[in-house]
């Protein structure tokens, strides 16, 4: 647990006073492997130990209290065994370790000091609780890799314990009064600078004031704020002021890198007047190796290798903590030179930074959560800001929907099929009663669900548990047989099918309405677990923050996000803000009398063309053409030949140095330029088209989810559960990617364009009463109208007065 001060009340684990080891496992090493391994290892030894001496207890739990220094230490923790004889206590610590069993014979015990000192401790807190009586300390260490035990009696002397203990205490106190000392001095420097912005913004300063406010009060806030409002300085503005003087700390999430890098250019003015807020963007594991080879172990990566050794001795954490700005290339620079880990580097650093930027992933995510800062149950000293979150929605239902495939397990039994271990053996034997379940998911359908692809099944959780614990058991076997013989697997697909399978049966246990399990029947068979509705997942991670600021564009209907992102309606407010530009340099423009359903899209297509090249020839420039899908995209683009100037089609998977370059042509090209891309693309959020880049969105038909099994579970679900199935599963995704692809036009106060909007359904009240309030502040402001050419020639001839 983390250590607790309440005034000069302390309260904190034994583990807490244990001081750190070079041995610590890394963050790159799986971890739930290792720790299954540990915590059965210490049962297996508990119980034997149950079964011999009727007197041993195990997780024996001791709390005691101690006046220090003006300061009250309350200790707790558990004990694996005690020994209640009459005369004396004798207790245990069981430790595992995984080495050779030549290695693990001839192991020195001094090498792990920690463990002693954890032992030492807990004989110190019993003595105290059993008025002196005497006690005898042993220390178990259990060999992972052969599940052979070695005892060492440890010697405890109280006066040597006692020593420590207060060395300990002097440590905790030292440390609680210097960061006393400097929140009185980041008092005093966030009083020298000056948070004031380049452009008074009245809607900004409103977002600012809210923030202030819900950080101040510990609620959460929803901010529905249009593009151009300023809506990263508004929220990491408040809340730096906040924590800085509070020793608590921000954590920025995106779901897009692009936003990482407006969060840090944000925090940089800051930073240049003198503020020493450490900020550190953060990066996958996989994207900041330096290894020739993708593979997270000190037996083949020479950069984990000795990583805690090389770490201390070579000073690069204090070296990094120089700057106040740490960003993934910096950390792997200092870290290649010292041949050590970046990701491991990184996540070493955390504890010592003010501010965190990374993906969403890092908070919500169960396979990539943060252990280091979120294991526990309690976030307080965290405010979480999370960007663009109506995009959360979708990452969540993603996080909790898993599936498993017929076709994954029959690979992995023809892959180790030919190997003779009896490692091999005991993975085979789950492998096979896999596929058993498979072939009784199979007969249902062919019973039930004849000629269906996809059907509803009641999963037997209990079987697939017990397959799953089998599998694991094994799993764990062959993880360690890989260790101790160095096989070097590259993407091993053990490895991946364990993950999956570990998912899959983890959110098997969730017994909600929201998650259906289903069949597909094809590609072998695959059994899918659909989460529909994430929101008590989210919301049980959300209020464990002191604040959390959730934002976007695109927030509307804020009741509806706040619904399926799982925000407490008591700890929530809402604020929703109008444009900061002048709507008189924008156009909106309805084409009512074209169809943009699936079913008309061939026949529509050349009419959608026309339009585009009719707008297009009005005013030179470049304009940004968004459709629902790139087969849409590609129809229509059939139709628009000889369009003046470059024309441009966003390419399925493109990733973001090639939309970087295509943004930097519009920067900088004379000629006019033509940009079809797609709905909740690249190019439709977090990207800025500013100044002349676009002078012309046209938005081609609300981007509604396809139909499909799955998304007619979703509006299933939310039409039983609110009686809104179409609006919550299709019309509210849909629409929210039209407004974001909308808000691409107008960044700035000196910016000017023109939307056009072409398809009935916008002229259908479903779709159109969730247009933003700030499109409709006059009667005029939407024109709805098929002689859309006089209305843009119009529109462009006003501007030239303005």
């Amino acid at each position: 647990m983390a250590i607790r001060i309440e005034e000069n009340e302390i309260y904190l684990g034994v583990k807490d006073l244990v001081h750190s080891s070079h041995q610590q496992m890394l963050s790159s090493f799986p971890l739930p492997q290792r720790g299954v391994l540990g915590k059965k290892a210490q049962s297996r030894v508990q119980q034997t130990k149950q079964k011999r001496f009727g007197l041993f207890h195990t997780e024996y739990t001791v709390k005691q209290s101690y006046p220090y220094r003006g300061y009250h230490f309350h200790i707790h923790g558990r004990v694996d065994g005690v020994y209640q004889l009459q005369d004396r206590l004798e207790i245990e610590e069981i430790k595992s370790v995984i080495l050779t069993a030549a290695n693990f014979k001839k192991l020195n015990i001094e090498l792990y000091p920690h463990f002693s000192e954890q032992l030492l401790y807990y004989a110190y807190l019993l003595q105290d609780a059993f008025n002196g009586i005497e006690i005898q300390t042993y220390l178990i260490l259990v060999n992972l890799t052969d599940n052979k035990q070695r005892v060492f009696r440890i010697p405890y002397k109280r006066i040597h314990t006692e020593q420590r203990l207060r060395s300990r205490f002097d440590q905790i106190i030292e440390k609680i009064e210097l960061e006393r000392r400097q929140l009185e001095k980041r008092k005093r420097q966030i009083n020298q600078i000056d948070f004031s912005l380049p452009e008074e913004r009245p809607q900004q300063q409103r977002m600012m004031q809210a923030i202030e406010s819900a950080i101040n009060e510990g609620r959460h806030l929803m901010a529905s704020a249009p593009t151009g409002t300023g809506k990263t300085a508004a929220s990491l503005y408040p809340a730096i002021q906040y924590s800085f003087v509070r020793n608590k700390k921000i954590f920025f999430i995106t779901s897009k890198t692009s936003q990482q890098l407006i969060a840090a250019q944000t925090v940089r003015p800051l930073i240049a007047q003198g503020l020493p807020i450490k900020t550190m963007i953060i990066s996958a594991s996989e994207k900041m190796c330096l290894n020739d080879v993708y593979f997270c172990h000190e037996s083949y990566c020479p950069y984990i290798n000795k990583y805690r050794e090389r770490l201390h001795s070579g000073n690069l954490l204090a070296e990094l903590l120089n700057e106040n700005f740490i960003d993934p290339v910096a950390i792997s620079g200092r870290a290649a030179a010292l041949r050590l880990c970046p990701f491991e580097v990184s996540m070493d650093l955390l504890g010592h930074v003010d501010l965190v930027i990374g993906d969403y992933n890092y908070v919500f995510d169960p396979a990539a959560q943060l252990r280091r800062l979120f294991a526990g149950k309690d976030y307080s000293d965290w405010i979480l800001v999370i960007d663009e979150a109506h995009n959360l929605y979708d990452r969540g239902m993603n996080y909790l929907s898993p599936q498993i495939s017929r076709k994954s397990a029959e690979q992995l039994t023809e892959r180790i099929s030919s190997q003779k271990s009896k490692i091999f053996k005991d993975l085979r034997d789950p492998l096979k009663q896999i596929e058993d379940l498979f072939n009784a998911l199979q007969q249902e359908g062919e019973l039930h669900h004849a000629h269906q692809q996809y059907y509803p099944t009641q999963l037997n959780v209990e079987a697939w548990d017990e397959v799953f614990r089998q599998f694991e058991a094994s799993f764990i076997r062959y993880l360690i047989y890989k260790i101790r013989t160095r096989k070097l697997i590259i993407d091993d697909p053990l490895e991946k099918f364990y993950y999956d399978f570990r998912r899959f049966v983890k959110v098997a246990h969730i017994q909600d309405p929201a998650f259906v399990t289903y069949y597909d029947a094809q590609e072998g068979g695959i059994l899918h677990i659909q989460c529909c509705d994430p929101s008590h997942y989210l919301g049980e991670i959300i209020d464990r923050f002191h604040s959390v600021i959730a934002m976007s564009a695109t927030l509307d209907p804020m009741e509806f996000y706040r619904t399926i992102l799982g925000f407490s309606a008591e700890r929530t407010r809402f604020l929703q803000l109008d444009s900061p530009f002048p709507v008189e340099r924008r156009k909106l423009i309805i084409v009512p009398n074209i169809s943009t359903r699936y079913k008309d899209r061939l026949q529509s297509a050349p009419k959608i063309a026309e339009v585009i090249r009719r707008i297009i020839k009005i005013k030179k420039g470049n304009y940004l053409v968004f459709f629902p899908s790139f087969t849409f995209m590609q129809m229509v683009n059939l139709f628009l030949h000889d369009v003046e100037g470059e024309k441009i089609l966003q390419k399925p998977g493109m990733k973001e140095k090639e939309r970087d370059e295509i943004l930097n042509g519009l920067k900088k090209g004379k000629e006019p330029h033509l940009l079809l891309a797609v709905m909740g693309g690249i190019f439709s959020e977090g990207v800025d088209f500013s100044g002349n880049m676009a002078i012309g969105v046209i938005v081609v038909g609300p981007a509604l989810p396809q139909v499909n099994y799955q998304r007619e579970l979703l509006r299933a679900y939310y039409e039983e559960t609110y009686r809104m199935g179409e609006e919550y599963a299709y019309i509210y995704p849909g629409m929210n990617k039209v407004i974001q692809a909308v808000g691409r036009l107008i960044r700035s106060a000196s910016d000017r364009g023109i939307v056009v909007l072409i398809g009935d359904r916008f002229v259908d009240e479903r779709f159109n009463i969730l247009l933003p309030e700030y499109w409709l502040r006059q009667k005029d402001d939407i024109e709805i109208t098929s002689s859309y050419i006089s209305s843009i020639k119009a529109f462009w001839k006003k501007q030239k007065s303005i």
